[in-house]
């Protein structure tokens, strides 16, 4: 039987909040309190994450009085969890329980959830709620949650960049096809204009990011996640994934086909992908 474990980082946050909501607290002095009281965000490990996550929060504070309300009467719902669950599991073909911890945040409106590694047994799935709960996000991150059982993959931060594509290719089309209704961009996009800028620029990107598929450093995951990859454009595995994913399924690969891929395979099953998306671009 699967099992849930919740944790609801909201009224920390608003702790944190009032703690530092005060005419004498500086930029500075609050960014003390929020490593204090809260020290929680959606960034990279390092030194790197670190300087993300202060300008996340000096972006942020402005808006969160506007959600203070909100965030004052939000609660956790287990019950829209385990159905998702329930639904991610079957379509990619695992029958055996899973034992997951979902982390409820409040991030810096950047819309950014993920899944980390929690224990030995167990990994994190943390949804930020800053601008409302998103059924997307959540079939997308249980997705990762899920594919990281079928395909035996490791859930750290470092992997190689062709895993990177498959997960989150496969995570946003499983969103796609559980969560009805909305135009592409809903499942995949994190700003306006975005898919439109990397289908036309998608020869480029395919090109630029082949040499990397077995390159798993910190560095290199945060050029194609985070960074501006080869060409100048925001999460490039996320496009690359979006286009490998809905290519199998268009030609009869199923979900849980995708999702059984072990990761040591992902490399070279992506190698023999891509050239035959940029045969279909140049046609």
């Amino acid at each position: 039987m699967d099992s849930v474990e919740v944790i609801n980082l909201v009224p920390k946050f608003l702790d944190f909040y009032r703690r530092s909501n005060r005419f004498e607290i500086d930029h500075e002095k609050r960014w003390l309190l929020w490593k204090e009281h809260y020290n929680f965000a959606a960034v990279p490990p390092g030194e790197d994450g670190t300087v993300l996550a202060r300008r996340l929060l000096d972006d942020a504070w402005e808006e969160y009085a506007e959600r203070l309300p909100f965030l004052m009467t939000w609660e956790p719902k287990q019950k829209k969890i385990e159905y998702y669950l329930s639904k991610v599991k079957s379509m990619l073909g695992h029958d055996q329980p899973i034992h997951l911890v979902v982390i409820y945040y409040v991030g810096g409106f950047e819309n950014n959830p993920f899944v980390a590694p929690f224990d030995a047994e167990r990994f994190a799935l943390c949804l930020p709620i800053e601008n409302g709960e998103s059924d997307i996000f959540l079939s997308h991150e249980l997705t990762h949650i899920v594919h990281s059982h079928t395909a035996n993959l490791t859930g750290e931060w470092e992997r190689t960049i062709a895993s990177t594509i498959l997960q989150e290719g496969l995570a946003i089309h499983v969103s796609k096809f559980l969560v009805l209704g909305e135009p592409d961009e809903s499942y995949i996009e994190h700003k306006m204009g975005w898919l439109k800028s990397c289908k036309e620029n998608k020869a480029a990107i395919i090109k630029g990011i082949l040499p990397f598929l077995d390159d798993s450093s910190s560095e290199t995951v945060s050029m194609f996640t985070f960074g501006d990859g080869t060409t100048d454009t925001e999460r490039e595995a996320y496009f690359v994934g979006w286009e490998i994913v809905q290519s199998l399924l268009e030609n009869g690969v199923t979900f849980k086909e995708i999702a059984n891929i072990k990761e040591k395979d992902i490399p070279n099953f992506i190698r023999e992908i891509l050239p035959l998306l940029l045969d279909s671009t140049s046609k």
